[in-house]
């Protein structure tokens, strides 16, 4: 029985890939913000003893494993948002061949 096979919701797959590039971009923000918004002044913490360096070097350290952590899920969001989005393509290509391929063998009618 033909079509009795599997169904694909390519609504669905195109409406994930705009949720994930969305969630992509809204991660700039907290990115931008790990680098940029949590400074911890020269000084601040006094000068000239080990503690105040040690907690302004392990500050830096967390900063930079924040961001780069943002970044690599940015980064599998958009390597999963692009297949999704090539899945949907294929998909919709399918579809399309089969929809000519029945409107052909009917005689084009």
């Amino acid at each position: 029985m033909p079509g009795a096979g599997y169904s694909v919701n390519i609504d669905a797959l195109q409406s994930t890939v705009r949720q994930l590039r969305c969630l992509a971009d809204s991660l700039d923000t907290p990115r931008a913000s790990a680098r940029y918004d949590t400074a911890i002044p020269t000084g601040i913490l006094g000068r000239g003893f080990a503690g105040a360096a040690a907690l302004s070097d392990k500050h830096d350290e967390m900063r930079d494993w924040l961001e780069s952590t943002i970044g690599e899920l940015q980064g599998f969001i958009e390597r999963y948002g692009s297949q999704t989005k090539q899945a949907a393509e294929a998909y919709t290509e399918q579809e399309l061949r089969t929809r000519q391929d029945l409107f052909s063998s009917a005689g084009g009618a």
